[in-house]
């Protein structure tokens, strides 16, 4: 860049600006011109040191060779610098600049991830300039890393002149390189920010050059570093969110987790259904913590000195204590049974919270099934194992409608922390608390102040720990705001209608509950209405129809927020 095209007004040094020692420049004797240097410009030079930064190329031996301001480097050693800020290429400062003024973009999106990138990385490509009739250098591509980089606190732009341009050809150009540009996939994202931070980049710098949060470069660069994450990731055509990879992390080590939240990506890519995924992982996130509970479970029964077993160590004869009878043909209940030597402890299915109890040998202690006083049910093979297959699929369904309960629970904790509201929506929550309140159909009085239903409104409203210990001290600790008293005064309601929306809920067969189905499908079709959107198990309590979780495709959603 000429002298004549960069104005010589004085700022602070630029932090951006490499040096270089002027001894390394000197000893080149290419860099020394025998030229004269302006007093004004030595004088700035003598109280400020060099503001504008030295155009310094590389060449043939890595030989450092001035291409502009060699006026500014014969200063330098007149003044008795030691180094002088340089820039590798061509650069021009933004106040010397003028957009176009019929840029074709109308929106330029000057967003909060592109400058912060502008400041972290400074600007990269080079915006194209014409010196046009008194002096004005206009922008004719780049107006938005222009502006983006006037937010961004920057004092330059790299350049490109382009003269010979006419008025036609500019507003051509706008179009070309437009249509020219194609962002990076979310694949290729990714795969960019993993490998600069495998070239040494730190999470933060990698953060605000992609315009991301710094969880989501250590999401991708912690499945990135592992093998078995990463190739589940590339197993599938699907663009991971940065959520989605954060949360692989958690199954790292279950194969079987792994397999199922591929299988829900394949589909998804498959049918452009991007919610499937969360959908998966909010059901794995469910069995994990099942088992955590039955884990927890199996421990509290041997250290209190009970025998557990496997399944797989019964023989035939093993019957889960509830069916049981006494020789009277009376019910033996577990507490009933807990002396008996037969009893031990097992976990039917690996999804299951609790472990049972069973008698391994009803006959040889006195235990008989329904329907024989010593012991076999009087079923045929066929029938036991239609039995089971009809439990395993209520264990099945019951995992989703667990799964539905967390994702609801969080959908209504976001609506109830909300400050902003849509006015409509406000009205709504206001219209169901009234209805709650006056209507008497809600079952308040009988639900409110329970204990279940103080830990679901606990979690409705964000609290955690001690303050959600105390149910009279909820409101002074979420109250402080008059303008939530709308959502306040729903979680209530909500807290009773999640209190009472029990598994039995969506059951059809011999336990269907008709007292706990209607109650539910009516509260569905309110949560509906605002917003949220239902799961397959969820849609079919509304709409009061069968649900078959071997059958119904398990479809994921994310409510609307």
């Amino acid at each position: 860049m000429s002298n004549t095209t960069a104005p010589t007004s004085v700022q602070a040094t630029p932090a951006q600006w490499d040096t270089l020692p002027i001894t390394e420049l000197t000893a080149h004797p290419g860099n020394m011109r025998d030229i004269e240097v302006p007093a004004d410009l030595l004088t700035d030079i003598k109280e400020n040191g060099v503001q504008e930064p030295l155009y310094v190329v590389r060449t043939h031996g890595d030989v450092p060779q001035v291409i502009d301001g060699f006026q500014r480097l014969a200063a330098a050693v007149a003044t008795g610098l030691q180094s002088v800020p340089f820039t590798p290429r061509p650069v021009i400062r933004i106040d010397a600049l003028t957009p176009h003024p019929k840029n074709a973009r109308e929106d330029l999106d000057i967003n909060a991830p592109f400058v912060e990138s502008l400041r972290t990385e400074k600007c990269r490509i080079p915006v194209k300039v014409q010196r046009l009739a008194g002096g004005v250098i206009q922008v004719n591509d780049g107006n938005r890393r222009y502006f983006g980089g006037q937010e961004a606190g920057l004092t330059h732009l790299p350049y490109e002149w382009e003269d010979d341009r006419d008025e036609a050809g500019q507003f051509l150009d706008m179009i070309t390189t437009a249509q020219h540009r194609k962002a990076l996939t979310h694949g290729e994202m990714t795969a960019a920010m993993f490998s600069a931070a495998e070239a040494g980049a730190q999470v933060g710098r990698i953060a605000k050059a992609a315009g991301v949060r710094h969880k989501d470069v250590k999401a991708v660069v912690k499945v990135k570093s592992d093998k078995t994450l990463n190739d589940t990731v590339n197993s599938a055509t699907y663009a991971w969110t940065f959520d989605q990879l954060a949360a692989l992390s958690e199954f790292a080590d279950d194969a079987e987790a792994l397999a199922a939240i591929t299988e829900a990506a394949e589909g998804a890519a498959e049918d452009d259904d991007a919610d499937e995924v969360d959908w998966a992982i909010r059901i794995e996130r469910t069995k994990r913590e099942r088992r955590t509970k039955a884990e927890a479970h199996r421990a509290a029964l041997e250290k209190a000195g009970q025998k557990v077993r496997d399944m797989s160590e019964l023989s035939e004869r093993a019957t889960p204590v509830w069916r049981l009878r006494a020789p009277d043909g009376a019910r033996i209940r577990t507490d009933g049974h807990a002396e008996c030597k037969g009893q031990v402890w097992v976990l039917e299915e690996s999804e299951d919270e609790q472990l049972k109890p069973y008698c391994t040998s009803p006959i040889l202690y006195g235990h008989a099934e329904p329907g024989s006083p010593l012991g076999g049910s009087g079923k045929s093979a066929a029938e036991k194992e239609a039995e089971k297959a009809a439990r395993a699929a209520v264990k099945k369904g019951n995992v989703e409608w667990d799964a539905a309960e967390g994702r609801r629970h969080q959908w209504l904790a976001d609506l109830i922390k909300s400050r902003s509201l849509p006015k409509a929506t406000t009205n709504a929550l206001i219209s169901h608390v009234n209805t709650a309140l006056l209507g008497g159909q809600w079952g308040l009085c009988d639900d409110l102040n329970k204990e279940p239903t103080t830990e679901i409104l606990a979690t409705l409203l964000g609290l955690t720990g001690d303050k959600a210990k105390c149910r009279t001290t909820f409101p002074e600790q979420v109250a402080k705001d008059p303008r939530r008293a709308p959502q306040l005064q729903f979680a209530a309601v909500a807290a009773v209608r999640e209190k009472s929306a029990t598994r039995f809920a969506w059951r059809t067969d011999s336990q269907r509950c008709g007292e706990i189905r209607k109650p539910t499908a009516r509260w569905f079709a309110i949560l509906e209405a605002l917003g949220y959107q239902l799961t397959p198990i969820e849609q079919a309590v509304k709409d009061d129809e069968p649900y078959d979780p071997n059958k119904k495709k398990r479809a994921a959603i994310t409510a609307a927020s």
